[in-house]
């Protein structure tokens, strides 16, 4: 109960709040998000594998914390057993960038992605049946920062959730190292 007062009440200050679009040491905020869900990671004994370097991006901070907590809370819950989870980021040419985890779990049919980012979801194929606002808060969120959300998945695949943010430019590149 407590965390569905907590995420109603984040929705309503992120939906009437303007934040401060500022360069954003991406890096940083994903160390505070691992950090917040160690509990969780070494309980489920979680694989998770990040980028060396991280480009940066212009948003706020403490708002995407929220977002990567959510999606990477999400990917754990949802990524297998024991969870193996990328996280990632890739330039794109119209001066976004894309963030993103993957899971390598069940996967999502077509017909539930539509609903995904829906305030109080329930999503059958998961076995949390709790109503959540998180990934509409993630909507809220990114939409403010002058992003988009998404997600690709087919059942059987795993799942990657994204959101763009504008690139900062003097963003440096990417690639994959494991973590556990």
């Amino acid at each position: 109960m407590n965390q569905i007062i907590n995420n109603i009440l984040l929705f309503a200050e992120v939906s009437k709040a303007e934040a401060p679009l500022q360069p954003v040491q991406m890096a940083r905020v994903v160390a505070k998000v691992q950090d917040r869900l160690s509990h969780m990671i070494k309980e489920q004994q979680a694989q998770i594998i990040i980028p060396e370097a991280w480009p940066d991006a212009i948003g706020y901070a403490p708002w995407l914390e929220e977002v990567w907590a959510n999606y990477l809370s999400n990917a754990l819950k949802h990524g297998g057993n024991p969870p193996r989870v990328e996280l990632g980021a890739s330039a794109q040419s119209d001066g976004m960038v894309r963030f993103w985890t993957r899971d390598y779990g069940p996967g999502l049919p077509t017909k539930v992605q539509a609903h995904l980012f829906k305030p109080f979801n329930q999503i059958d194929s998961f076995n949390d049946k709790k109503p959540s606002l998180g990934l509409s808060i993630v909507l809220t969120i990114v939409e403010k920062l002058g992003g988009q959300v998404g997600v690709e998945s087919k059942p059987g695949q795993g799942s990657l959730f994204f959101f763009t943010l504008p690139a900062e430019l003097s963003s440096c590149t990417t690639s994959a190292t494991s973590v556990a």
